[in-house]
C-alpha cells in the first residue's frame, strides 16, 4: 500500500504501472492484459452430439447449469460428465451432492461412473450444502462438484418452523449464499492453478397467470443464471422399441437449447439419443453417433479407402473393414473420446468467432 500511495503522488501514473503494483502486492494472477485463459478445457459427457454443440463439454474451472422438466436427462448428463472426468483426470476427486436423496449407485455405474471413487454427500439442509461445497472447492484435488438439485434446497429455519409458517424466498436465500460462497472459492482455485468444475442441476417452475412471454422460471432466482458460464435447457422423451422391451424405454431422446454461453460453442441447439437399456451392442449411457463421427472424418480427409480400394485408412490406421473401427469407437473409451475430441478441436480451429453470438460457425 505504501508503494501504491507513493506511485499515486507522481505527476503521471500509467495503468501499466498500477497493474504492476497490484501484481506485486497480490500476485501475478490478480490480473493481466487480455487474461491468461482464451478457451478453457472441457469436461465431455461422451454424448457426442451434445459435446459437439457445447464445444467439447462443460468448461473446467467454471459454473454450468442444467435445467428442465422431470425426466429430461438432467442427472444422467451430469453423471456422464462425472464418468468422463474420472476417465480423463483419474487423480482428481468427484463429488455428487444428493440434495434430493435420489442417487442410485447401480444406475450410476451403468452410466460409467466409478462409484468407489465418487464422494456422495446427502446433506439435511441448505446451509450444509453451501458450507460443504465451498470446502471441497478449496481442496487441492477436487475436479468436479455436481449439486442435484437447487430446487430441493431447504434452509434450516424452514425445517425448524411449522408447516403453517410462510417462508419468504425459502430457496432463493440459500442459493444466493451458495453463489456468493462458490464464486470467490472458484476464483481462488484459478489463481492457484486448479480448475474445479461446478455443475448446478435445477428444475423449472411456472409463473402463475402469464399470458405473454415465457412463463418458465428456475427455483432459486437469477443468481445461478448470472454466475453460470453455460445454461443448458433440456427436453426429454422416452423412446420405446417393442423388439427390445415392451415395458422399458430403450432410448432417451433429448433436445437441448443453450440459453446462455460465455465460452465458444459450436451450436446453440440440437438433439441426441442416449441409450437407457442395453441393446444392439450399445451400453447404457452411450450415443449412436458412428454416422456423425464418420461423416466428419470423411470431410476432414481422415476416412478414406485403402490402396486399390482394399480396406480403409482412418486417422492414419489401416482397417480391413469398417466394423473393427466402429467396435473400437464404442468399446475403447479412451480411443473413442480421443477421436471425438479431434473432431471438435478441428471444428473450433477452422471456425471463426461470430461477433453477434460468440459461437463458432
Amino acid at each position: 500500500m505504501a508503494v501504491l500511495l507513493k506511485l499515486l503522488k507522481k505527476a503521471t501514473v500509467s495503468s501499466a504501472d498500477l497493474l504492476a503494483v497490484y501484481q506485486k502486492d497480490f500476485g501475478e494472477q490478480i490480473g493481466s492484459y487480455g487474461g491468461a485463459l482464451i478457451n478453457s478445457d472441457r469436461v465431455p459427457t461422451g454424448l457426442f452430439p451434445l459435446d459437439l454443440g457445447l464445444g467439447g463439454g462443460f468448461p473446467r474451472g467454471r459454473v454450468s447449469t442444467i435445467y428442465g422438466p422431470e425426466s429430461s436427462n438432467k442427472t444422467n448428463i451430469a453423471l456422464r460428465a462425472i464418468a468422463m472426468h474420472q476417465l480423463l483426470w483419474p487423480d482428481l476427486a468427484c463429488v455428487f451432492v444428493d440434495v434430493e436423496y435420489s442417487f442410485d449407485p447401480l444406475w450410476a455405474r451403468q452410466l460409467g461412473v466409478d462409484t468407489e471413487r465418487l464422494i456422495v454427500l446427502q446433506p439435511t439442509h441448505a446451509e450444509q450444502v453451501v458450507d460443504m461445497v465451498e470446502g471441497f472447492l478449496h481442496t487441492d484435488d477436487i475436479g468436479i462438484v455436481v449439486i442435484d438439485s437447487l430446487a430441493a434446497l431447504v434452509g434450516q429455519a424452514e425445517l425448524d418452523a411449522s408447516a403453517e409458517k410462510q417462508i419468504v424466498a425459502g430457496v432463493a436465500t440459500p442459493v444466493t449464499k451458495l453463489v456468493r460462497k462458490t464464486a470467490p472459492a472458484l476464483a481462488e482455485a484459478d489463481k492457484r492453478g486448479r480448475q474445479p468444475t461446478l455443475i448446478y442441476i435445477n428444475q423449472i417452475a411456472y409463473k402463475v397467470g402469464v399470458v405473454f412471454g415465457d412463463p418458465e422460471v428456475m427455483p432459486g432466482g437469477k443468481k445461478p443464471y448470472h454466475q453460470s458460464c453455460l445454461i443448458l435447457r433440456v427436453y426429454g422423451k422416452n423412446v420405446m422399441d417393442k423388439k427390445v422391451s415392451t415395458v422399458m424405454p430403450v432410448l432417451k431422446e433429448v433436445k437441448y437449447v443453450l440459453k446462455k454461453w460465455k465460452c465458444p460453442v459450436l451450436s446453440a441447439e440440437g438433439k441426441f439419443d442416449m441409450v437407457t437399456l442395453a441393446h444392439n451392442g450399445f451400453e447404457v449411457g452411450q450415443c449412436a453417433d458412428y454416422n456423425t463421427v464418420s461423416e466428419y472424418l470423411q470431410a476432414f480427409g481422415e476416412f478414406e479407402k485403402g490402396e486399390k480400394g482394399k480396406g480403409w485408412v482412418i486417422l492414419g490406421e489401416k482397417y480391413a473393414t469398417l466394423e473393427p473401427f466402429r467396435t473400437r469407437l464404442y468399446t475403447d473409451k479412451k480411443f473413442g473420446s480421443h477421436v471425438r475430441q479431434l473432431i471438435i478441436d478441428r471444428l473450433l480451429k477452422e471456425g471463426g468467432l461470430s461477433e453477434e453470438g460468440g459461437t463458432f460457425e
